[in-house]
């Protein structure tokens, strides 16, 4: 497995794709084996943490989102308020089924600005985080528009109006 990881991190755009096929292989065998899966996240991350190429980091992103746990929250947290990887951590994050991704979540939204904050405001409603509600209700009289509506949007999610 060292040797994929050593070619995920050398992974760009136009590159071979045999090592993300490899990898793809290896997750897919790992279904069931809770420790496979384990092994295969551990390697993700640490790959994820090292000097990247934004494909390689995306393509973890989306690996994450398949078999990330709790352990992953802490560094896809990190990148929440990066520009390049927001998207990405968002999409791994979304579908991680733990508590800590919503504290995640809720505490970035206080460094983030613009579209970053926007897209924590989205993800929040996707995961019906109804520990939310008092920030988004709060958000919704935003004087930047896009904002007060995504947060609108979020709330309905949660809670539906009735």
């Amino acid at each position: 497995m060292n040797e994929l990881m050593a070619r995920l991190s050398a992974y760009d755009w136009g590159g071979d794709r045999g090592s993300l096929k490899d990898i793809d292989n290896l997750i897919v065998a790992a279904q069931g084996d809770p420790g496979k899966l384990s092994e295969l996240e551990l390697a993700l991350l640490e790959v994820l943490q090292s000097e990247l190429r934004l494909p390689a980091k995306e393509y973890i992103c989306r690996q994450l989102a398949l078999l990330g746990t709790a352990r992953c929250v802490p560094v896809l947290a990190g990148m929440l308020t990066d520009p390049e990887l927001s998207d990405r951590a968002r999409f791994a994050l979304e579908a991680i089924p733990d508590a800590s991704v919503d504290d995640a979540l809720r505490s970035a939204l206080a460094n983030a600005e613009g579209v970053l904050r926007v897209g924590i405001v989205n993800t929040l409603g996707e995961r019906r985080d109804a520990k939310a509600v008092p920030l988004l209700t709060e958000l919704q009289k935003s004087a930047d528009g896009v904002l007060a509506r995504a947060a609108a949007a979020a709330l309905r999610k949660i809670a539906p109006p009735a």
